[in-house]
């Protein structure tokens, strides 16, 4: 789909190794990429502020985010998400400025935390719905890769 935009569009505006690495990542996340219009037209606008897949990739998903949600919820009117009480998400911020300065998650909550995320996704998974997690989206990505190992159907959402 879109062929048209992406000749026009690789590699004068995007380099195809970042449409590659992007692609990548959305398929790595289980976001289907079936919507190469609204893929393109998001990295179009932004690539010549960054060439950064890293970057970009948040951007696209906020592009397809009604996609990715229709994807988790189907037919259903709403969907039930596990979020982190507000203290727990102002921990885990810093944690996260704190861990590009050395500092980490101590282990004993990160051991917590996941087990608790596993168990509200038990429960979802328990009640017939897709286990989801909505978080800040600074923590999305980080969220989504520390828990994706343990919990390969949890979707992490911002």
């Amino acid at each position: 789909s879109a062929p048209k935009l992406v000749e026009d569009l690789v590699p004068r505006v995007v380099p195809l190794a970042v449409l590659v690495r992007v692609l990548q990542g959305l398929l790595s996340e289980r976001i289907p990429i079936r919507n190469m219009r609204a893929i393109m037209e998001t990295l179009a606008e932004h690539a010549p502020k960054t060439q950064d897949p890293a970057l970009l990739l948040p951007l696209v998903r906020v592009a397809l985010g009604r996609q990715i949600v229709q994807e988790i919820a189907g037919v259903c009117a709403e969907l039930p998400v596990i979020t982190f009480e507000p203290d727990l998400e102002r921990l885990l911020q810093g944690s996260l400025t704190a861990s590009s300065a050395g500092a980490g998650l101590e282990p004993g909550l990160a051991e917590r935390l996941q087990q608790r995320v596993g168990d509200a996704a038990q429960r979802q998974e328990g009640a017939g719905a897709a286990p989801v997690l909505l978080v800040p989206p600074p923590l999305r990505a980080a969220m989504a890769k520390f828990l994706r190992p343990a919990l390969p159907a949890l979707h992490v959402l911002a």
